[in-house]
């Protein structure tokens, strides 16, 4: 991904926006930009300062983690932001039972954590231009789905973007495994980034199958959930 990519174009034909790795330079702007992403929070998305203090490496802006600011091109104000990268529960989930298995999860699962948009710059396009660079940097990276938790009102917002919208993640692991993830008052979103993955109504289960996201866990068209694991 290149270092800025123009988000709208200017009556003049310039780019108006653009999007870009967020840096430590960043911090301030950023955190006070994607606060608007949970209000209610007094410190929200606090892992943050700590990613953005940290060296720049990829695969992405901060080795697994992502962190990226739409800025005015004309006044250089951080008017978006963004931040992603591995699910939080890969690393206390129960049926992670094994290093490799996580390691190998926090490669091709990403998840966007929180992104948001100054309120005197919305319907601008800018946060689906956001949503986009991170899709987009995760697909190049080589990872196979992309998740995010969101209000119920964004529904729509989030489905005509490609996610399929649940209030639970089942994920397919080899050897007939599923691991699940619930939330309690959000909806979890996830999106194939690869064409070997797939969210997939099996009969029995009781949520779509993420599945095609490791190698050897691709469902055949006669799996079945009996109520304890996938049967095929």
């Amino acid at each position: 991904m290149p270092p800025s990519v123009p988000l709208r174009p200017s009556p003049s034909g310039g780019a108006a926006f653009v999007i870009r790795d967020a840096g430590l330079a960043d911090t301030g702007a950023f955190m006070a930009v994607i606060a608007y992403a949970d209000p209610a929070n007094p410190d929200p998305f606090g892992l943050a300062r700590a990613i953005l203090a940290s060296r720049p490496m990829p695969p992405l802006s901060h080795h697994r983690n992502l962190a990226l600011v739409a800025e005015d091109s004309t006044t250089g104000a951080v008017v978006g932001a963004l931040l992603g990268g591995p699910p939080r529960w890969l690393f206390t989930h129960p049926g992670i039972d094994r290093v490799s298995l996580r390691e190998t999860l926090t490669t091709r699962l990403g998840m966007i954590n929180g992104f948001a948009v100054h309120p005197a710059h919305r319907h601008q396009g800018i946060g689906a231009a956001l949503l986009r660079a991170a899709e987009q940097r995760f697909t190049q990276n080589r990872y196979g789905l992309v998740t995010l938790d969101h209000q119920p009102d964004l529904d729509a917002f989030y489905r005509r973007r490609g996610y399929t919208v649940d209030d639970a993640l089942l994920v397919h692991l080899p050897q007939q495994r599923l691991i699940g993830m619930t939330v309690d008052d959000t909806r979890m979103s996830a999106k194939p980034l690869h064409p070997a993955v797939r969210l997939a109504d099996v009969p029995g289960a009781p949520h779509r199958i993420i599945t095609g996201l490791l190698p050897g866990a691709s469902l055949p068209a006669q799996a079945r959930f009996d109520g304890n694991r996938l049967q095929y």
